[in-house]
């Protein structure tokens, strides 16, 4: 599933936030990258997405947690692997419905 298709604007909130920061490189994969699987931790009430193949493992975090309570999780090569989302029930659900 496109994560811009599932969650249009949670995506679009995250692309502005990272234009500000000097990011849009980041901003421009979200539009791109396709969710592989996703996690809904209840007791930490957080959802994580990952991007890509399973085995990928995050080298930089970019968190917009001031501003939007997401953390952005990149790999080696500065490609997208993994969104934090915290406050994640409403994710969780419109995740499930689809």
């Amino acid at each position: 599933m496109r994560l811009s298709q599932a969650l249009p604007d949670l995506v679009l909130d995250i692309e502005n936030a990272l234009v500000r920061l000097g990011r849009a490189d980041l901003g421009r994969q979200l539009t791109q990258v396709d969710v592989s699987s996703w996690a809904y931790d209840d007791f930490a009430d957080t959802v994580y997405l990952k991007f890509g193949a399973a085995d990928v493992r995050y080298a930089e975090r970019f968190s917009l947690y001031d501003e939007l309570g997401v953390n952005l999780d990149t790999d080696d090569r500065g490609r997208l692997c993994g969104l934090e989302i915290l406050e994640g029930k409403p994710i969780a659900a419109l995740l499930e419905a689809r």
